[in-house]
């Protein structure tokens, strides 16, 4: 019913703005992306505005260059917002929600239905196969431009297919994404092998951090605004580099802390078998899925892991 719902008020709609949480990932990228291009296709007024730069590693989507930056106030017959747990995560693109129609579409079971219609499947690998269903719903033509971006959000979530979240329809979508015109090893080469070398530089030095705890059941890597500088990285260098510290035979918790403000400390937690990182990041005020999660303390970083492996090794136990 709030599917239908949702298709109803899209093709009632003329103007229609999409909203995405800061600090984005492919996921967020992926699906706003290919939902842009598709209701522009179908003859809507859209706009994708974002409170962040696109990582360079995506400029190669159509439709990234369009963009834009959070402004004043304007009216939209619907607002969408995609693969965004809370508004607080918006940053100043919140603004948007004051006053329109609020459409709130995502995968994450911390997700807090601030929309006037909340569809959130917790069951999808990613909000990229919600809205794979919703352009299909719509009945536009995917041409490989919207293809692409859906590949995207749903090859970056899924770990390239790796993670518990992967199921047999995320296959059976990817199939559909490759039969209308996706090039999977050339799209493998331009996320996964086009690395910046102030990324390599980062990495070396996250690795120098690391540090294992629970009778090496957790390990922790950080990184502060300092080491940020000194590698001259970019924030967009340091995605996947929580994957240093997860991937480790004994690890069953990884922990990635990054200073993103002096006293702040944006944290990054995975798992693998059993561990809720999102129980466990939900208690710092963040959130995400069992296996995947993250959250915003303040303090510094020998302050913030101290707080973050009590929690741990309560989940743990």
């Amino acid at each position: 019913m709030i599917f239908q719902n949702i298709i109803s008020k899209i093709k009632e709609s003329g103007k229609i703005a999409i909203l995405s949480h800061i600090m984005p990932d492919g996921d967020s990228i992926g699906s706003s992306l290919a939902l842009y291009n598709a209701l522009k296709k179908y003859g809507k007024d859209v706009r994708f505005i974002l409170d962040d730069e696109i990582p360079t590693i995506y400029g190669f989507l159509e439709g990234s260059d369009r963009v834009r930056e959070p402004g004043q106030f304007e009216h939209f017959d619907t607002v969408l917002v995609l693969d965004c747990g809370d508004v607080e995560r918006l940053g100043k693109s919140s603004l948007y929600l004051n006053g329109n129609y609020v459409i709130n579409i995502d995968h994450h079971i911390s997700n807090k239905e601030f929309g006037s219609l909340n569809l959130v499947d917790t069951g999808s690998a990613a909000s990229g196969e919600i809205i794979y269903d919703l352009i299909k719903s719509l009945d536009i033509g995917m041409d490989r431009g919207i293809c692409e971006c859906l590949y995207t959000a749903i090859v970056t979530d899924t770990g390239q297919f790796q993670y518990s979240n992967t199921t047999s329809r995320t296959h059976q979508i990817v199939g559909d994404l490759i039969d209308s015109g996706v090039n999977v090893s050339l799209m493998f080469e331009r996320i996964y092998q086009n690395n910046s070398k102030e990324k390599i530089v980062l990495m070396k030095t996250a690795l120098s951090t690391l540090e294992f705890f629970h009778n090496d059941a957790t390990s922790c890597i950080s990184l502060s605004l300092e080491q940020m500088k000194e590698a001259n990285a970019l924030d967009e260098d340091t995605d996947g580099i929580i994957n240093l510290a997860r991937d480790i035979g004994c690890v069953e918790v990884a922990m990635f802390l990054k200073e993103i403000e002096p006293g702040i400390i944006k944290v990054g937690l995975r798992s693998k078998k059993k561990a809720d990182v999102a129980a466990v990041a939900l208690r710092f005020g963040g959130g995400g899925h069992v296996h995947a999660a993250g959250c915003t303390v303040h303090g510094t970083i020998a302050e913030v892991k101290e707080k973050m492996l009590d929690a741990v090794a309560e989940e743990l136990r």
